[in-house]
């Protein structure tokens, strides 16, 4: 072999040397960096995002939080360094400090979340139709202490099941399996009550369709559609202008999808059932200052009367009151649904929140990281 062709396959080896290395750095930095990347430039698509094989975000981001930088940016810093891809709504001493969006929102179109994002808020939605089942008894259309069948005369156990039990989670009932298909509130209490129960009221047991029964118990007494209710007596007063219910969530540009991974790629998450099925304990769509403006109408009094939200925040079995969690120092709303984590949370004294909504769950939680931020509210 000549000189010359052996100098060539010396500097053919180094090349390869060097591309084998750049491939093992951008395999090991790349699922790390991906997510960050994504936070940072708001025009790139995701379409290839790589994170791990999980329905949920886990790896930790190397941001460290400045124990001397200001409050807003310590919740910033932190909600980065555990990769919240969502919007957050931060409140100190009744005023805003934080309303800012984090991460992707429509990968299709490189959309990053922003303050307008509309998120579905699952079981958040609870503690509105507990409001307004409160708001029914004020009007003397109904006792938390009347047995439910009362009001539907064929109830399972009606006569030992109260209201209150179906707003703690304590009914005892069976509940129905959701299908994919419209239904209606009539057919969903119906499937109810063939459902029948498994045991005597008062042991938590948390179902949706307890709240469901809730829902066509407002239709019932008031003659409305529970939605037209809720917007009337509830949306209108505390002026949340960009809550709505149902299907219009999908076609509304300011959307943010759902993401899950699979095999190491965020893709849009499916949805299984039909709107109509999470009547009452699941189909309602907001961004997160509107469920502020509705926790500052219900503790202010212009929903309901302090009374009434008393026993609205009681802590019951599981810690549970009517729609809320007692978390000691602060009181929880929580919704879980197609990969939407939905926070909403207030000091006991009511002058704090922390609302996180987020389209892409993350493997720590958002609850855990609520109780990280008050931390660093105090």
């Amino acid at each position: 072999m000549s000189r010359a062709e052996k100098a060539r396959k010396k500097r053919h080896k180094r090349r390869l040397g060097t591309i084998a290395t750049v491939i093992t750095c951008l395999l090991v930095v790349g699922v790390g960096g991906s997510y960050a990347f994504v936070q940072m430039h708001p025009k790139v698509t995701a379409n290839e995002i790589t994170m791990n094989d999980e329905s949920t975000t886990s790896r930790k981001a190397n941001i460290v939080v400045d124990p001397h930088a200001s409050t807003k940016a310590k919740i910033e810093a932190t909600l980065k360094a555990n990769q919240f891809n969502g919007t957050a709504y931060i409140v100190k001493d009744n005023q805003v400090i934080l309303n800012q969006g984090f991460g992707i929102a429509n990968k299709t179109i490189g959309k990053m979340t922003d303050d307008k994002s509309l998120y579905i808020i699952g079981s958040m939605q609870k503690a509105v139709v507990a409001t307004a089942i409160m708001q029914l008894q004020e009007r003397g259309l109904l006792n938390v202490e009347d047995p439910i069948n009362k009001y539907f005369p064929d109830f399972p156990n009606g006569k030992n099941i109260k209201i209150k039990n179906f707003l703690g989670h304590t009914s005892g009932i069976n509940g129905r399996k959701k299908g994919n298909q419209p239904i209606t509130s009539e057919q969903i209490l119906r499937d109810i009550e063939a459902g029948g129960i498994y045991r005597q009221p008062g042991k938590w047991d948390y179902r949706d369709d307890n709240y469901a029964v809730m829902g066509r118990l407002i239709e019932v007494l008031t003659n409305q559609t529970l939605t037209n209710y809720l917007k009337q007596h509830i949306f209108t007063p505390a002026r949340m202008t960009q809550t709505g219910i149902g299907d219009g969530f999908f076609t509304n540009p300011n959307e943010a999808v759902s993401y899950k991974l699979s095999n190491g790629t965020l893709i849009k998450n499916p949805y299984l059932q039909d709107n109509s099925q999470l009547f009452g304990a699941g189909n309602m769509y907001m961004p997160p200052k509107d469920i502020y403006l509705f926790d500052k109408a219900l503790t202010s009094g212009k929903l309901i009367s302090q009374a009434s939200l008393t026993r609205m925040l009681q802590s019951g079995a599981g810690d549970y009151g009517f729609g809320f969690y007692d978390r000691n120092t602060f009181y929880i709303s929580r919704g879980v649904i197609y990969n939407y984590e939905t926070i909403n949370s207030f000091s006991r004294d009511h002058k704090d929140a922390v609302i996180l909504f987020s389209n892409i769950r993350s493997e720590k939680g958002n609850a855990t990281l609520t109780k990280e931020i008050y931390g660093l509210l105090q």
